[in-house]
């Protein structure tokens, strides 16, 4: 599972990365997202997991209760995948597995329902995390290549969002 939630936050890490990183000020939150990423593709990394998670629930994408303005909205998500990556890789719990899958689901749809263009954003993802779950029960999932492979993919994606959200 530390692959599949791993792939689910890189996914949506651009929505977090870009709309975030414009504000300067941001630069210490979008260091950490970046820097977790990076941890939750090691296998096992030994990392600090709780002080990570600490930190995250610190971002304004997290405390809130209102949703943030125009591309901001799309980070809240973002924000949401990374943190319960992060909380997974922590305490190793099946429901942050579920809520990571579910925030990047979310995000697929209201990109969908923002852009209108008939893409179905959401059949996508699901097909991405039905995709990664087959990938990851066929093989050894510390391989480097399955893991760079894995990684290169879900950048892709990402980088996909982000352009067509950008583009609305």
């Amino acid at each position: 599972m530390s692959m599949f939630v791993a792939a689910c936050a890189e996914r949506m890490a651009q929505l977090f990365t870009g709309p975030v990183g414009a504000d300067t000020a941001r630069s210490p939150d979008v260091d950490t997202v970046i820097r977790c990423l990076d941890l939750l593709w090691q296998y096992p990394s030994g990392t600090a997991w709780g002080e990570i998670a600490e930190a995250m629930k610190q971002f304004p994408e997290l405390t809130g209760d209102e949703q943030s303005p125009g591309l901001l909205a799309y980070a809240d998500d973002a924000a949401a995948a990374v943190y319960y990556a992060v909380k997974y890789r922590k305490d190793g719990d099946l429901t942050s597995v579920a809520s990571c899958s579910n925030s990047a689901l979310n995000s697929a749809e209201y990109i969908s329902d923002l852009l209108d263009d008939g893409v179905d954003r959401y059949e996508i993802e699901v097909q991405n995390q039905q995709a990664d779950m087959a990938t990851l029960s066929g093989a050894d999932a510390s391989g480097d290549d399955l893991v760079r492979s894995l990684r290169e993919r879900a950048r892709e994606s990402s980088r996909t969002r982000l352009t067509e959200l950008m583009s609305a």
